[in-house]
């Protein structure tokens, strides 16, 4: 047995402490670490707090905290008892026992009541026929006659489309043939289009190879070199230069 408290006042003051700087460093407030110097107990908190402050204090003075802890668990630590469980009263669930007789006058009793609700339910009731069927009007429509359709025309005119595509060219352009009435003659610049529509045409083609052609939005094949074409509904020729 040593005494607590001399021993830990000892070592503070062998090292040069301070309680107050002992509180700084342990963050044990000082009244505490004063307490546990003069071994006045009933200060701290409760016994679980002593032993904490006590091992931390010890341990910071550079004693053994647990040799210290143990001490103070032989001397003055109270032993505390286990509570006794409480006893625990159990009560008893009383069973509801019906009467076989009883039974026996409830079950005659609902089966007299389902055979009476029944009866009641279908007294003065007749069956009802069930209605005829709605008739349905059926109308029968005559078939309409159709019309063929009607047959498609021959074209009454040429529209010719020219589009100087790879180059300039010159062009003059008559109604009916070479001696009719005067309708275009320039040149058609290249990347230009010139369009034209009649039922005849009469076309003089200086340069036909820089030129695209398009008869009724098909194409159709200029002369290879200049020349003069005529132009009707029914297509492209040329003609005798």
């Amino acid at each position: 047995m040593f005494e607590i408290g001399n021993s830990l006042r000892a070592a503070r003051i062998r090292q040069k402490l301070e309680l107050s700087q002992a509180e700084g460093d342990t963050r044990i407030r000082a009244k505490y670490l004063r307490a546990l110097e003069d071994e006045r107990f009933e200060v701290l908190p409760g016994p679980a707090y002593t032993k904490g402050f006590l091992r931390t204090y010890a341990d910071y003075l550079g004693l053994d905290g647990q040799r210290f802890v143990e001490e103070y668990n032989g001397r003055l630590a109270p032993e505390e008892e286990p509570a006794a469980p409480p006893q625990l009263r159990i009560r008893r669930r009383r069973r509801f026992v019906l009467a076989p007789r009883l039974l026996a006058v409830a079950v005659l009793a609902a089966g007299i009541a389902v055979v009476a609700w029944r009866l009641s339910s279908n007294g003065g009731h007749h069956p009802t026929a069930a209605p005829p069927p709605a008739q349905t009007r059926t109308t029968t429509r005559a078939a309409l006659p159709t019309t063929p359709p009607a047959a498609r025309q021959p074209l009454t005119v040429a529209r010719i489309v020219l589009v100087a595509r790879r180059g300039r060219c010159w062009l003059s352009v008559h109604q009916g043939s070479a001696t009719g009435r005067l309708v275009y003659e320039r040149t058609l610049e290249q990347g230009r289009t010139a369009h034209f529509v009649s039922t005849r045409l009469w076309i003089r083609i200086g340069a036909p190879w820089n030129v695209d052609a398009t008869l009724n939005g098909k194409a159709v094949q200029l002369p290879a070199s200049t020349g003069d074409v005529v132009v009707t509904p029914a297509g492209l020729s040329a003609t005798p230069g």
